[in-house]
């Protein structure tokens, strides 16, 4: 009685704490092997980001003005047209998964990345996105749809340890307006 309760019939609370352990856990999981994997001289290609995404939408911001948000990036291949500038360029393909309350997107893109300066640099992409929402009325049930995604970023390069890392502003765009938000990401490289 008085307890608040989710569309999974359990107490609220007690279903953020529980999201939360299996995140850290995850994150753990993550940063450990990525760090040792970066013991290695050559670097994988994989950047991992984990920032708060600030929802444009009402509708979204209603659910909480600011989420979590969690990326993985995977460089493909660098373009060699680039080097021959003195610019690095590549592409790569990104996963994200942003979610909050009754809200949930993974987009998955196809992002191109170029430097602009010795440290900053641009992300430009577009692919796939994959969201879940329980929708509003009288008998609310969970939707998930498959849509159109795109982000737009810049970001800066940092030097604060062995392990490469990056800051990052990214506009994160979808097919569903009411997920469309600004990231802002702190991440490492491996």
């Amino acid at each position: 009685p008085g307890k608040s309760r989710n569309h999974f019939g359990t107490n609220s609370r007690t279903f953020l704490v529980m999201k939360g352990f299996k995140l850290i856990i995850a994150l753990g999981a993550l940063v450990s092997a990525a760090l040792g994997f970066a013991q290695d001289s050559k670097p994988m290609g994989v950047s991992v980001r984990g920032g708060f995404f600030l929802p444009t939408a009402q509708r979204a911001k209603a659910s909480g003005r600011t989420w979590f948000d969690f990326g993985v990036d995977y460089k493909l291949k660098d373009l060699k047209y680039a080097s021959e500038t003195g610019q690095s360029a590549s592409y790569g393909i990104s996963m994200d998964l942003t979610s909050k309350n009754d809200f949930r997107q993974v987009p998955i893109v196809l992002h191109y990345r170029a430097t602009i300066q010795d440290k900053m640099y641009y992300v430009v992409g577009a692919g796939l996105n994959f969201t879940s929402e329980v929708s509003t009325g009288t008998n609310p049930r969970k939707e998930s749809k498959l849509g159109f995604a795109y982000q737009v970023g810049l970001g800066m390069d940092l030097k604060a340890s062995s392990v490469p890392t990056f800051v990052e502003a990214r506009y994160m765009g979808s097919s569903r307006s009411q997920l469309n938000g600004l990231g802002i990401f702190f991440g490492a490289r491996f």
